[in-house]
């Protein structure tokens, strides 16, 4: 079964053709603001160069936040839309959990973090047992520190953070690696993915409201 995964909901354009267990052919792009202009060409794209039709692909899913408010609309809004036309179903699968996968084999304990300003993060905390990811912090929006001192709390292993951006942790209990210089499209096929009930009424995890939302208040 051919399916496409699509995240949007961060820094990084990320797209993957695969069909059953293997990849196919990924797309991974470090941008801007500029997902809404290239999500679709980049797809059909691989499409192209890789001569499949798009209505053999029987299967969406869709990295539902959280992260960019924006950045996670534009996504969820284009699953939604193939997931209609195509007739086929949509599946969700967390950000963090998808930054995460990446680095399955290089650590037990894995939090991956988005930027969300004002020293907060989106983040999560996993514990790596038989190559999946067991949430021992769910995402959810933290303070940097609050998430640090849970993690500390938690084990006094090593423990791997994984973001976008550059981040400095004076503790040597933390490692930070940047998750564009490692990601492995391989290792999506141990995320835990759930289908969509529901296409229509589906709605991405935001954690917060949009800025300019909260600049109302």
């Amino acid at each position: 079964m051919k399916s496409f995964l699509i995240d949007t909901s961060t820094e990084a354009l990320i797209i993957i053709l695969m069909e059953d267990d293997k990849i196919i052919d990924y797309h991974y792009e470090m941008i801007k603001r500029d997902h809404s202009t290239l999500l679709m060409p980049s797809l059909d794209n691989l499409l192209t160069r890789n001569q499949i039709d798009i209505k053999n692909i029987k299967r969406i899913i869709v990295a539902s936040g959280p992260g960019s408010y924006t950045g996670v609309r534009i996504g969820v809004t284009v699953a939604k839309t193939l997931s209609y036309t195509l007739n086929i179903p949509l599946y969700q699968v967390s950000t963090l959990e998808l930054m995460a996968c990446s680095f399955i084999e290089k650590a037990k304990y894995i939090m991956p973090i988005i930027d969300a300003r004002r020293g907060n993060v989106f983040g999560a905390l996993y514990q790596v047992n038989n190559n999946q990811l067991i949430p021992l912090y769910p995402d959810q929006l933290y303070s940097f520190t609050e998430l640090l001192d849970n993690a500390k709390k938690e084990t006094q292993d090593k423990v791997l953070v994984v973001g976008l951006g550059e981040v400095n942790i004076p503790d040597n209990q933390f490692t930070y690696l940047k998750v564009s210089d490692y990601f492995n499209p391989q290792m999506v096929f141990n995320l835990n993915i759930t289908e969509v009930e529901n296409v229509h009424t589906f709605v991405p995890n935001y954690k917060r409201k949009a800025e300019a939302e909260m600049n109302l208040k």
